[in-house]
């Protein structure tokens, strides 16, 4: 069998078709394929954080619910601003349970937000220092809630051993007027 160009020729355009089949077929399918398994991947990614973000909204909602109640909590402790007197007398009668003679209290000017308010008292006391100790234990246990700030105690000279002078400022949180609870009619 002789080798001439018609048969070159036939075996050149036989060869070609498989590579032409590639380059036209196969290889733009390829492409589409690998493009498809990208954007696979990245859906599955973002699916396993929707899938982690879901996990949580459930544990969110309840924190807000325990939250919610803590606030219900605290806002149940502040008294209505008529009834700050009765806290002060409280307090006044903490200090007496505990040996302190209270000395001065001047009032401030309240300080308003927007769910509660704060009048802070500058207060000055004597006693002994053991009395104030309690007197601060006490006054922590309180059903409402105040805090001691500036808080100053030094040695009383002219008393006898132990005795202290405690000058502080303490703060009294309240419902304003305008939030107080309206009774149901």
């Amino acid at each position: 069998m002789r080798f001439g160009i018609r048969e070159l020729l036939f075996l050149f355009v036989l060869l070609s078709m498989p590579v032409a089949a590639w380059w036209m077929v196969f290889k733009p399918s390829n492409e589409q394929i690998e493009e498809a398994n990208r954007e696979i991947r990245l859906k599955q990614q973002k699916l396993q954080q929707l899938e982690t973000a879901t996990m949580h909204i459930e544990d969110l909602g309840n924190e807000i619910d325990k939250l919610s109640q803590a606030v219900e909590l605290f806002e149940a402790k502040l008294p209505a601003e008529r009834e700050v007197e009765v806290i002060l007398k409280e307090v006044w009668e903490l200090a007496a349970r505990h040996g302190l003679k209270p000395k001065s209290v001047r009032s401030e000017k309240p300080i308003k937000t927007q769910r509660y308010s704060e009048l802070p008292l500058k207060m000055t006391i004597n006693g002994d220092f053991d009395g104030y100790y309690k007197f601060l234990i006490d006054l922590e246990r309180l059903s409402r809630i105040t805090r001691i700030s500036e808080l100053k105690l030094v040695k009383d000279r002219k008393g006898k051993d132990g005795d202290a002078e405690a000058q502080f400022v303490l703060s009294i949180f309240f419902e304003p007027k305008s939030l107080e609870k309206r009774p149901a009619a």
